[in-house]
């Protein structure tokens, strides 16, 4: 082998293991990635869920109160007529 083979080899042969650490890692971050992206997406699909939630009692605790605003505006004329009542008018 003469001393330009074996420096291209030597060459090649670092260049090699070089790209298979750079791909070793990137691979390795990959992988952090894709873990980190799934744990963000159940965190996100809780979110949902959660939000899901409270629009459904949002909406239920704003017909409570659309009731109650009934019921005041009712009260509130029967008061206004037993009021009248009691001062005799």
């Amino acid at each position: 082998m003469t001393e330009i083979e074996r420096m291209l080899k030597e060459t090649l042969t670092r260049l090699e293991q070089d790209f298979s650490v750079k791909l070793t890692s990137q691979g390795k971050t990959l992988e952090e990635q894709q873990r980190a992206l799934t744990e963000h997406s159940q965190g996100l699909r809780q979110l949902q869920g959660e939000n899901s939630r409270l629009n459904a009692d949002l909406q239920n605790l704003t017909q409570r109160l659309e009731g109650l605003a009934g019921l005041y505006g009712s009260l509130e004329t029967l008061l206004q007529r037993l009021n009248e009542l009691l001062s005799g008018k």
